[in-house]
């Protein structure tokens, strides 16, 4: 028997009987007034909701706008605007991390990027107060867009409908690379630093300003992202000294954590990147480089960013302090939180081949000393670190690898499976443990995971459950859109059935928590969009299991398997990650 909860009846009657909708040919098309004007968007039949892309949420960071904060839109339309198709990406410099990587996906980049998309359950008004999740891609801060199908939005807001708590999604496009994270004396003394961050802050007031126009509520807004889309997640809950400007009520950060190594980067090591951007465009004997750099041909600046990383910096505002400080001073957003890692956080960098083969001891001294800030640490705690790793109890090594192997063949190394640990456990074991500790201990709810899932199209031996691996599961993207391997797919009907209930329980815990701001609230309720879009009565092992605070006394880990999700405690690896988590404080000296 079919049960009518208000919000879907509601729903439903108000699309019966909305007159706001007309056709063009077979396209049917939807309309919003927001502050600037009117929007034209595009409804799905399908998925039966409403497509609003390609929205400026910023001026165009073109000409003398280059290099500049991002401004609001000071115009009106005075036709209404097509909303019916992705923005341009932003230029960027491409990475090769295996797992992340892939070739064959088409898209266009130009400067005039600053927009955003949103995705909502048909019917939804100004008066329906949807909750909103605000989707941050990453890329490394170095490329990545909206536009990216593997961050498809349309799932997750189907899936909201039939959990009876109708979501929407939104997605935005903000400046990377030397585009958008440039530094240096000259960007540092003109207050120019940290641009794409600012560019995500913009995005985040327009849909303050704007979201209730298309259903959304303003006060229910959670931020998502994943990898550098979770460290620009963190650094809003710590920016301006953990000033809360209602931008957001929740966050989940998945692979990147609050605290990150991104701001360590001493001035020095800024200006000469710096000085090599402006060797590479002409601008090293201009009297305002800065301004030359505005003028430069755009294919010239994007040439000279190649190859190179460029990260946010402290520049006394946004960044006003290292984030190990701020965590421990409790200077952050005191929002409920989501956050996770993946098992095999370090394969992909190792696999890559950035280190070539790692064999000894003094190889794995090496990778931590030519990744990240490890070359300012000093040599006691190098080898602290080195001993650390080394002194790890075979079995324990082996369970924590999971499927894969500590040395895969001879290219990789005898000691791969030890760099990988040293990698994840930098770049996101030990921000996210220590990101926990601190939401605790400030009495801020936080949920803490850990992904341990080996999709389809990476080898179990050498990745694993490795980087970004979870995101096409947090999304319910069955199909694989925009993956070139379908992560939930199988030619072994048990495991892809195994795939998918992991994802539905992942996809469901993520919008209970934007929803109810908790992940405990995603039981299937057999409900009815006028059958368009019921709740399948298919019975998920584990969906009722309860997953626990995070507590500073007893931490534990909501443990996602391919065979079964249990909760156990956040204490794997605990003595070498404590120690990489005290070396943050020494990156410092």
């Amino acid at each position: 028997m079919w049960s009518w909860s208000p919000t879907i009846a509601f729903l439903w009657l108000v699309e019966l009987l909305r007159p706001s909708w007309h056709t063009s040919g077979r396209i049917l098309k939807t309309v919003v007034a927001i502050r600037n004007g009117t929007l034209v968007g595009v409804h799905n039949a399908l998925y039966y909701q409403d497509f609003f892309l390609g929205i400026p949420y910023a001026q165009p960071p073109v000409d003398d706008l280059r290099y500049e904060h991002p401004q609001p839109l000071n115009e009106s339309w005075e036709v209404p605007r097509q909303a019916d198709s992705y923005g341009f990406w932003c230029h960027s410099a491409p990475l090769s991390l295996p797992g992340y990587t892939q070739d064959g996906f088409h898209h266009e980049e130009d400067e005039d990027c600053l927009t955003l998309n949103i995705v909502r359950p048909s019917g939804a008004t100004p008066s329906s107060r949807l909750p909103v999740l605000v989707y941050i891609y990453g890329g490394g801060l170095q490329e990545g867009g909206s536009a990216d199908q593997r961050y498809n939005m349309s799932f997750l807001v189907r899936e909201s409908v039939k959990m009876d708590t109708p979501t929407i999604g939104v997605s935005f496009n903000y400046r990377v690379s030397g585009f958008g994270f440039l530094s240096g004396r000259a960007f540092n003394d003109s207050g120019l630093a940290n641009l794409g961050l600012y560019d995500q802050r913009m995005a985040l007031r327009w849909i303050q300003e704007n979201i209730a126009a298309f259903g959304g509520d303003p006060t229910r807004v959670t931020i998502q992202g994943e990898s550098s889309g979770a460290l620009s997640v963190g650094y809003h809950l710590l920016a301006y000294d953990g000033r809360d400007d209602g931008l957001f009520r929740a966050a989940i950060t998945q692979s990147g954590a609050p605290l990150s190594s991104a701001a360590l980067i001493p001035v020095d090591d800024q200006e000469r990147m710096y000085q090599d951007v402006l060797n590479a465009t002409g601008c090293a004997a201009a009297t305002e480089s800065i301004k030359c750099l505005r003028a430069a041909p755009v294919e010239a600046l994007k040439a000279a960013f190649q190859q190179k990383f460029f990260f946010p910096v402290m520049d006394g505002k946004f960044i006003a302090d290292f984030p190990s400080n701020a965590l421990k001073q409790g200077k952050f957003v005191k929002v409920p939180l989501l956050i996770g890692s993946n098992l095999n956080e370090g394969t992909g960098y190792i696999a890559s081949g950035m280190f070539g083969a790692v064999n000894t001891p003094t190889e794995l001294r090496s990778v931590i000393t030519g990744f990240g800030a490890g070359e300012h640490l000093p040599n006691d705690t190098l080898d602290e670190i080195v001993n650390g790793y080394l002194q790890l109890p075979i079995r324990e090594v082996r369970a924590d690898l999971g499927t894969v192997l500590i040395s895969p063949s001879s290219k990789h190394g005898s000691m791969y499976g030890y760099s990988t640990f040293y990698i994840g456990d930098y770049l996101v074991n030990a921000p996210k443990r220590y990101s926990a500790q601190m939401w605790a201990e400030y009495g801020a709810p936080v949920y803490s995971y850990l992904f341990a899932v080996v999709p389809n199209g990476l080898s179990p031996q050498i990745l694993g459950a490795a980087h970004f691996q979870e995101v096409a599961f947090a999304f319910k993207n069955f199909d694989g859109v925009g993956f070139t391997a379908p992560p939930l797919r199988s030619f072994d009907s048990q495991t892809e059935s195994q795939l998918r209930d992991v994802s539905r329980r992942m996809a469901r815990m993520w919008l209970s928590f934007v929803g109810t701001l908790s992940p405990n609230n995603h039981q299937c309720r057999l409900l009815s969009y006028f059958f368009r879009s019921s709740c399948s009565p298919y019975v998920v092992p584990d969906l009722n299991i309860q997953w626990p605070v995070y507590q500073r006394r007893s931490p534990a880990n909501l443990v996602l398997r391919l065979e079964s999700t249990t909760v156990e405690s956040d204490t794997w690896r605990s003595g070498i990650i404590q120690r990489i988590i005290d070396a943050f404080d020494e990156y410092k000296l």
